[in-house]
C-alpha cells in the first residue's frame, strides 16, 4: 500500500515538474496548435504564457503579441485584443493590420474617439488598407449622424398637429428641430465625402438641407 501510494505522488510530482519545466517555446507551440483546432481560449492563454516567460527572461519574441491578439478577437476579449495589437503595432510586426483590428476592437468597446482617430492615422500610413478605415469611419459616421437625425425627425412629427391648432407655438418648436437637424449634418457630411453613392445618407441630407433652408446643397446630391 504504501508502495503504490509512494508511486502515485511520484507520479504526480512528475507531473507537476514537467507542467512547470514548459519553456516559452513550449507554450508557443501550444498555442498554435490550439489556434488550428480554433481552440481560440487555450490559444490565447497559451499565447499569453509563452510572452510572459520570454519577457521574464529580457527576450521578445515580436509574433506572439499579434497572435494573442488574433485569439482575444476571436474570444471578444475586445480589452485584450486592444493591448496585444498595440504592442504588435510598436513592435512593428503587421503593425498596419494591427491596427485595422485594433480599430474594430475599439468600435466594439464603443471607444469611438480613439477609433476614429486610428483609422485616420491608418488612412495616411496603411494605404493597403485604406478601403477598410473608410468603411469604419463610413459606418461610425452614419450611425451617429442618423441616430442625431432620427431623433430630431421624431420632435418634428410631434410638433406637426401645432401647425394648426397653434402656428406661433410651432414656429418656436421648429427652431429647436433646425438645431437638432443642425447637430446632425457634420457627421452625415463626413459618411457622404466616404461614400457619395450611399442612398441612406444621401435621403437623410437631402431631408435635413431642405429643412434648414439650404435648398442649393439639397439640389446637387
Amino acid at each position: 500500500m504504501k508502495s503504490l501510494l509512494f508511486a502515485v505522488i511520484l507520479v504526480l510530482g512528475i507531473s507537476t515538474l514537467n507542467a512547470q519545466d514548459k519553456s516559452a517555446k513550449d507554450y508557443k507551440i501550444e498555442a498554435a496548435d490550439a489556434y488550428k483546432a480554433k481552440d481560440y481560449q487555450k490559444g490565447l492563454t497559451s499565447f499569453e504564457k509563452s510572452i510572459q516567460l520570454y519577457e521574464a527572461d529580457g527576450k521578445i519574441d515580436t509574433t506572439l503579441y499579434y497572435n494573442a491578439a488574433i485569439c482575444a478577437i476571436k474570444v471578444e476579449d475586445y480589452e485584450k485584443a486592444v493591448t496585444y495589437f498595440t504592442r504588435s503595432m510598436e513592435l512593428e510586426y503587421k503593425s498596419c493590420k494591427a491596427q485595422l483590428y485594433k480599430a474594430n476592437a475599439l468600435k466594439k468597446l464603443d471607444r469611438t474617439d480613439e477609433m476614429v482617430t486610428l483609422c485616420e492615422d491608418g488612412l495616411q500610413n496603411c494605404q493597403k488598407y485604406k478601403t477598410k478605415f473608410n468603411e469604419l469611419l463610413f459606418q461610425n459616421y452614419l450611425v451617429a449622424g442618423l441616430d442625431i437625425f432620427n431623433g430630431a425627425a421624431k420632435m418634428q412629427a410631434d410638433i406637426t398637429p401645432l401647425a394648426t391648432s397653434d402656428p406661433d407655438k410651432y414656429t418656436a418648436e421648429m427652431e429647436k428641430v433646425k438645431a437638432e437637424f443642425n447637430k446632425s449634418l457634420p457627421l452625415l457630411e463626413k459618411a457622404y465625402a466616404i461614400d457619395p453613392a450611399d442612398e441612406n445618407v444621401k435621403k437623410a441630407l437631402k431631408q435635413a438641407y431642405e429643412i434648414l433652408d439650404m435648398g442649393a446643397k439639397a439640389a446637387g446630391l
